[in-house]
């Protein structure tokens, strides 16, 4: 960080919130990185605009009105738009720290927020892509038993809405039984029906799978037989995208997508697939009700169109 534009006191003070960041509360690199450039981008233009050197009396002024001058400055600049929130963080998490911990308090600019932009919608395939795209997986390898893995994970996304990492994650013993137990984000726990063309197709993959796996390790395995990693799955997802001219906001999450919005498409009830997509808030399954506005009905394994199919 350029020290010309602070006072020794307030270099210490950024340095020791760094500090605190990584050995206190434990956060990535990547967000002290983030949160250090944002700081320091942030206090640089404190100078300029107070037209001083930043000290500890300064600090305490700053007001609501000139973070927002700050963040408007950014957007003048066409900083990326989708960081504005960060910033506002970053700046609520330092001025936070002063508080609590140098005895610097400036409420103000400790509790500034700004308005979150709109999520664009979820990248979803109609019933028929999808259903095509499952075919489609089979196309995509020459080894039988890949072509049936393959097949296996986008089922498993699309018949249960998981998320790619928490696919990847399941074990045979996870699809012993009716529900398939997720641990998702934040640790949070969900049970999800596993319809029987799922069941099918992981049990058709693993009678073909060389590979030997005991009942608590991940079942889905490259070429060597190690567990199969997300960058490798997401080629595959790419190809059976270019084979079928789909559009390139096509990911295996899409799939995740397209069980949610064919749910709600089918009548299912929007709380019951919050509880299938491990939602904390039911708010963020509620941008699945712009993309389909049927008739709402009641029943998971009525409605989801990989039960009503014999085969795909």
């Amino acid at each position: 960080m350029d020290e010309s534009f602070l006072d020794k006191d307030v270099y210490e003070l950024y340095s020791r919130w760094m500090t605190w960041m990584k050995n206190e509360k434990h956060y990535s690199c990547h967000t002290i990185s983030s949160y250090s450039i944002d700081i320091s981008m942030f206090l640089s233009f404190l100078n300029n605009h107070f037209n001083e050197k930043i000290n500890v009396s300064l600090l305490k002024k700053v007001t609501v009105q000139d973070v927002r001058s700050w963040i408007s400055t950014l957007k003048n600049q066409r900083y990326q738009s989708s960081s504005y929130t960060r910033y506002a963080a970053a700046v609520r998490n330092f001025f936070r720290y002063l508080d609590k911990f140098e005895n610097i308090s400036n409420n103000n600019a400790g509790s500034i927020k700004v308005k979150r932009r709109n999520k664009p919608l979820p990248k979803a395939l109609d019933a028929l892509d999808a259903k095509l795209a499952l075919n489609e997986s089979f196309m995509v390898s020459k080894d039988l038993w890949i072509q049936l893995r393959d097949h296996a994970i986008m089922n498993l996304i699309y018949g249960c809405g998981l998320r790619i990492s928490e696919a990847l994650s399941v074990t045979k013993k996870d699809i012993e039984n009716e529900y398939l137990q997720v641990i998702g984000k934040g640790n949070k726990a969900r049970s999800v029906p596993v319809i029987d063309q799922v069941k099918q197709s992981i049990n058709d993959y693993l009678e073909h799978c060389p590979h030997v796996i005991n009942s608590d390790q991940p079942i889905f395995r490259g070429k060597r037989g190690k567990p199969l990693n997300k960058t490798t799955f997401q080629l595959q997802i790419r190809k059976i995208r270019n084979n079928l001219g789909l559009p390139e906001s096509v990911t295996p999450h899409s799939f995740r997508h397209s069980f949610a919005t064919h749910l709600l498409s089918n009548g299912a009830d929007l709380r019951s697939i919050q509880e299938l997509l491990g939602h904390k808030n039911l708010s963020t399954t509620q941008i699945y009700t712009a993309l389909d506005t049927k008739k709402i009905l009641d029943s998971y394994t009525k409605n989801h169109p990989r039960s009503k199919e014999d085969n795909i």
